[in-house]
């Protein structure tokens, strides 16, 4: 086992195309990067940009030994920095004390920092605060409050955990389905007091992605969502980058107010004719879209990296527009899951070759994207097609 510092840096939670990407990018940079998989192992373990890699346990089922395991192998392989690539930086930051002695930096906000902005009913005051608009919003105490909303601001309603992403968690009630035998009894499965209530908005989905230091802005990168898993919303199979200085704006003002460090995405709906924009959610950590912001310019792991071990880094505001960049697996989930739901956005600009890139195929790379296909077939009929360790709630938890 390597015991000097012959890495550069250190990757969690390494089984999709987030993981995948960050390795992708700090790989091409000449980078040594170490892997870490859980028992689902993942597409960037087969990349060739993967140096080395280890196993380390679920995060979510099992906090405590997954905390003293990524302790272990920060110790084996010294690595300049650590990067975690999806909801276990709330986990981290939760524990940072007991990384402390450790000769590897992690850029990363604090914990009570990253709850803020990942708890979407803190976030909404936030904003208030700012007046960056959001939808109107409650916490409602039971179905009474929730018909009362309704009734105020029309149907449908959004429903939402206070802790989740990529739609999950979300759901859209009608003031019919409300005073349904039926529908009332589902609302009444969720906990009041864990989800929230809002206004339902309609716009395109736009994301504004940032690196910032201390509170300081150091990488910006917008992008449009052309198209998405279900036509509701959720993640998006097809982007493309594009500009929006009231986005940037927004999404800086609230950014710097909570004197932020690290990455983060920021996610709006906007209306293109009015020229109106709502706050919907902050995810602070990478995200889904990631190789669309590398290929258009601003290569924000190499950044972060660069910022951990140099101390701050040469802003990067300007990068190339009208780049697409298209998730393939999903895109090929969306259309079968359509032939029986119905639900598949299709509508879309085709985009030309020469600006065209994907999440999850390289020629140079290719074993990641066909280890996707059997992992995501093997993850299915063993779980039957969810993943235990999903962490929306994980701040409630710990």
């Amino acid at each position: 086992m390597c015991r000097s510092r012959e890495f550069d840096v250190l990757v969690t939670h390494g089984w999709g195309r987030i993981a995948y990407n960050i390795v992708r990018s700090l790989g091409r940079r000449g980078l040594k990067v170490v892997l870490g998989t859980d028992e689902f192992q993942g597409m960037a373990v087969l990349s060739r940009y993967t140096a080395a890699n280890f196993r380390h346990p679920v995060f979510v089922r099992h906090t405590e030994e997954f905390l003293a395991t990524l302790k272990q192998y920060l110790k084996r392989y010294t690595p300049s920095v650590y990067i975690p690539s999806e909801q276990e930086v709330l986990l981290v930051a939760h524990a940072r004390e007991q990384f402390n002695g450790l000769e590897t930096r992690f850029p990363i906000a604090p914990f009570v920092t990253l709850c803020l902005l990942h708890k979407k009913d803190t976030l909404a005051q936030l904003a208030a605060s700012l007046d960056i608009p959001s939808p109107e919003t409650i916490v409602p105490r039971n179905l009474q409050d929730i018909i009362q909303f309704a009734r105020e601001f029309g149907d449908p309603v959004v429903l939402k955990r206070k802790c989740s992403s990529a739609a999950r968690g979300v759901f859209y009630v009608t003031q019919a389905q409300m005073v349904s035998p039926n529908g009332a009894s589902a609302i009444h499965t969720l906990p009041f007091g864990e989800f929230l209530v809002q206004r339902y908005v309609r716009g395109t989905g736009y994301g504004v992605s940032m690196l910032f230091n201390h509170g300081k802005l150091r990488a910006k990168f917008t992008h449009k969502r052309l198209r998405e898993r279900i036509s509701s919303g959720g993640v998006s199979t097809l982007r493309m980058s594009v500009q929006n200085t009231l986005l940037e704006e927004y999404a800086e003002k609230i950014l710097r107010e909570v004197d932020f460090h690290g990455v983060a995405m920021v996610e709006f709906k906007y209306d293109e004719k009015l020229k109106r924009a709502w706050l919907l959610e902050v995810n602070p950590r990478f995200w889904g879209s990631l190789a669309l912001a590398i290929h258009s310019g601003v290569d924000f792991p190499y950044l972060l990296y660069k910022m951990a071990v140099e101390g701050d880094v040469e802003p990067v505001m300007n990068y190339k527009t009208n780049v697409y960049a298209r998730w393939i697996m999903g895109d090929l989930l969306a259309r079968i899951q359509a032939i029986s739901h119905n639900g598949y956005s299709s509508a879309a600009p085709t985009p030309p070759p020469s600006a065209r890139v994907f999440d999850d195929f390289e020629w140079r790379d290719p074993l990641p994207f066909a280890g996707q296909f059997a992992f995501s077939a093997w993850k299915f009929f063993r779980t039957l097609g969810s993943r235990p360790e999903e962490a929306d709630v994980l701040p409630d938890r710990l």
